[in-house]
């Protein structure tokens, strides 16, 4: 039995064809899970941005409404 028969030879030629289309496979979806990543990191950079200005409102908010009921309670006394 030689080393390299024709079977032996056309076998191998499947296994190459096989493993490079698992690896275009895995590249491409490589690339659409890095896309993905990019997304949220760039979603999650602007919910926190969000967030602060959410935070920065809401003590603004409550500095106005202490000073409402400083207000109300002087004019209780």
């Amino acid at each position: 039995m030689e080393l390299f028969s024709e079977n032996r030879i056309v076998e191998l030629e499947e296994k190459i064809g096989n493993l490079i289309a698992n690896y275009k496979n895995v590249k491409e979806e490589k690339e659409k899970l890095l896309h993905r990543l990019q997304s949220l990191e760039t979603e999650n950079k602007e919910l926190k941005e969000k967030m602060v200005e959410v935070k920065n409102e809401r003590e603004v908010l409550i500095e106005k409404v202490t000073k409402i009921l400083e207000k109300i309670e002087k004019v209780e006394v």
